[in-house]
């Protein structure tokens, strides 16, 4: 069955090179003119190839559930679930994995050609209860699953039971049914999660899928006194696809690349960076007004003037810890009346190691005048892709062409002039109405559905302007670039760096706001590895993460794109100040602890 599921194909000869076809949205979420593109891997170190590991079982293991689970007596029965099912108004659902029908009913029947052919369209990942994105978090400790034809299929981590919101009160209901019974929730929208975070064996799944509403609110006030703003309000369910066609055209908002990814889930709690982050500052940093659902049941507005320290650590504490959040309101920024400008570079890297390193030194040096409006008028944001023979990068700023071009000009004078190292194949502007029409230009797709984790780590501004720590981070990310290609996010600095530098509104690692780049790498593995490969891959992004660590100790790294094995995480994703901070803010608005997940605020020891 795997065989029509699995449309990767991997080379598995170890003693070869293996061409990887790498999903850009694995890396984790952005695609380059087409839905695909082709590396060339080699070495001792790809990462679609596991090593064994003689601890590798110990990557998941987790101490004996304290919940009660399917299999136990205090497992409520039959008429308890039909009861609760009423209360909820039927909206109680029974959930399998999506893989089932192809063991049940045969890999040739029309569900299961339905499946496979729907596998890495992320819009049909999104509309099912029991489907992540990666669906490695579908599998549990041992590898069972219902994507593995070498297994038979299981449940795996996928809840048995889902509530499908549509109301507040379903969301009520469904803590107070889990709380009742020790039951552990989970909460997910379309299921865009690298840690596994909206899922677990044996637990009750809030499924805000269906809760849909985008209101824009033209004349906005948050609190008393407040000016009026333009905003757009978004339920729990809505994608950023869809926010964004609300808005346009006359509005852009701060928001994912991956259209599918909630625009009220774990990628704005977590901070939620953007190619308009560095116009316009990260997804939290532009949240007005929460409304959610605490682990009591009751429902609360979180806003600089109501509840202010749950907004607080709403804004980049992390999804899935503090609250079910029903909705989020937006600033909206007003399209720029001349547009915006779009880059597209695409460079052969002749001498290897050499030409990485010049590329990166020169890079970093021109970055801070990148992200500087005092120079231009504008900033630069968006992607760049780096391995060992090529360098391709999509930028979009947010002005004139002349302005773009002359902001850009010193960076294309550095390529020129030195020919030994660079081939420069494609270099090209193109204008855009606006940052959404310049997104639509470069994205083709979001595909997604094959095994991934990734590493990361926040490239300090020191890193630009202090030669000695230029010289370090040009060769960590030179030697992470001779093993795995990084992508590069330029989506901090200028308005990022401008905002809230004491974490005084919000509760994202200051090291974002000392940010410039966001780097990113990624293992994967295809849908027919045994545990021990896929846990070996786990080791692998663990190891490349230590090298990138160990070039910016004081920095940190994203919630959202993270190694699952960060070590001293607190301090990566939020610092330690205001980590315990949001212990205390745990404690008050979850005091039993009803919100857990992997690397997710915990209640104070």
């Amino acid at each position: 069955m795997a065989d029509h599921i699995d449309s990767d194909n991997w080379v598995s000869d170890r003693s070869t090179p293996i061409i990887k076809m790498v999903h850009f949205s694995f890396i984790p979420h952005y695609v380059l003119f087409s839905s695909t593109a082709m590396f060339l891997m080699s070495g001792n170190r790809y990462l679609c190839v596991a090593r064994r590991y003689s601890d590798a079982d110990q990557l998941f293991t987790r101490s004996p559930s304290s919940y009660c689970q399917p299999a136990e007596p205090c497992w409520p029965s039959p008429q308890e679930w039909q009861s609760f099912n009423m209360s909820v108004k039927g909206r109680l659902i029974s959930v399998q994995p999506e893989g089932t029908p192809c063991y049940t009913e045969g890999p040739t029947s029309p569900a299961c050609v339905a499946i496979v052919g729907n596998w890495t369209n992320p819009y049909w990942r999104s509309a099912q209860p029991g489907a992540m994105q990666d669906p490695i978090w579908e599998e549990d400790d041992e590898g069972n699953s219902c994507f593995n034809s070498m297994q038979p299929c299981a449940q795996g981590r996928v809840p048995p039971y889902a509530v499908a919101v549509q109301e507040v009160a379903d969301i009520s209901s469904a803590l107070s049914f889990a709380i009742q019974y020790n039951i552990r929730v989970v909460i997910k929208t379309s299921g865009h999660e690298l840690q596994g975070r909206s899922t677990a064996a044996g637990a009750l799944l809030i499924w805000m899928y269906n809760y849909k509403d985008i209101q824009v609110i033209e004349n906005y006030i948050a609190c008393s006194g407040d000016r009026s703003v333009p905003a757009v309000n978004v339920t729990g369910g809505a994608a950023w696809g869809e926010v964004y066609a609300a808005v346009a055209p006359k509005y852009g908002v701060v928001g994912g690349s991956a259209r599918t990814v909630a625009a009220c889930g774990g990628y704005t709690l977590g901070g939620g960076h953007s190619y308009m982050s560095p116009a316009y500052g990260l997804a939290v940093d532009n949240v007005l007004a929460f409304s959610a659902v605490l682990a009591n049941g009751t429902f609360v507005i979180a806003s600089a003037c109501s509840h202010p320290d749950l907004f607080w650590a709403l804004r980049g504490g992390g999804g899935g810890t503090f609250a079910v959040i029903t909705s989020a309101v937006y600033l909206l920024h007003p399209t720029p009346a001349e547009g915006v400008t779009g880059y597209y570079a695409s460079i052969a890297l002749l001498r290897n190691t050499t030409s990485v390193s010049l590329l990166l030194d020169g890079f970093l040096s021109a970055t801070p005048n990148l992200l500087s409006p005092n120079q231009t008028g504008g900033v630069w944001g968006g992607y760049f892709f780096l391995g060992m023979s090529t360098f391709t990068a999509i930028f979009v700023y947010n002005g004139t062409l002349p302005a773009a071009q002359a902001s850009l000009l010193p960076l294309q004078e550095f390529m020129a002039s030195n020919p030994t190292d660079f081939l420069v194949s494609a270099s090209q502007f193109f204008p855009a109405a606006s940052m959404n029409d310049w997104h639509n230009i470069i994205d083709t797709g979001d595909p997604t559905g094959t095994p991934l984790t990734v590493g990361s780590r926040l490239v300090p501004l020191s890193a630009c302007t202090d030669s000695a720590q230029r010289a370090i981070a040009v060769t960590a990310i030179t030697a992470l670039a001779a093993q795995v290609t990084v992508e590069g996010n330029l989506v901090a600095g200028g308005a990022v760096a401008a905002f809230d530098r004491a974490s005084t509104h919000t509760s994202v690692t200051p090291a974002w706001r000392d940010a410039v780049w966001h780097v990113t790498f990624g293992g994967t593995c295809n849908l027919t590895c045994s545990i021990d490969e896929t846990l070996a891959v786990f080791y692998e992004v663990a190891d490349l993460s230590g090298m990138i660590r160990a070039a910016f100790p004081d920095s940190g790294a994203y919630w959202s794109e993270s190694d699952y094995n960060e070590p001293d995480w607190q301090q990566s994703f939020w610092g330690s100040t205001n980590y315990i901070r949001l212990q205390h803010i745990k404690q008050q608005y979850d005091p039993q602890g009803i919100f857990e997940c992997h690397h997710c605020v915990t209640l104070p020891d």
